[in-house]
């Protein structure tokens, strides 16, 4: 493949009257334990994430992700098991809560849905401003 041939990933959020749908869409029966895992995630990662309203994505590629706040909102993530330290966006900040989420979840179950959530979330990260902070964090 060459550089001319790679369609980039798109994310378009996903409107109010759809979000009921969502997550059971992608995560089926363990909807609850996926949304739950995100939010524990995000507060393991950011000391000063006290909840927020998340808003929800859909990926081009058939994946998802959710990010807390606003687009414009930032946190500080650390990472004690691989010692990062830094400040991404909200929105950067929600792709690594949702990346490791789906990989404790595609371990814990063993089912293909997880990990190509992963790898879909995992390819649209790998375009995002942030890349390198977002990989950092979850490497």
């Amino acid at each position: 493949m060459t550089d001319q041939d790679h369609t980039p990933v798109t994310c378009s959020r996903v409107e109010t009257s759809r979000r009921l749908d969502i997550l059971p869409r992608y995560a089926g029966r363990h909807m609850l334990t996926l949304e739950r895992l995100i939010y524990q995630v995000m507060g393991e990662y950011a000391a000063d994430y006290k909840g927020a309203h998340w808003s929800m994505w859909e990926l081009s590629n058939g994946g998802f992700y959710m990010a807390p706040g606003g687009r414009e909102e930032s946190y500080a993530m650390q990472c004690v098991g691989n010692w990062f330290d830094d400040t991404m966006s909200a929105d950067a900040a929600g792709i690594v809560a949702c990346l490791v989420a789906f990989n404790r979840l595609a371990w814990h179950t063993r089912q293909q849905r997880f990990i190509d959530l992963y790898h879909q979330l995992r390819d649209f990260a790998l375009e995002h401003d942030e890349a390198t902070k977002i990989m950092a964090a979850i490497d």
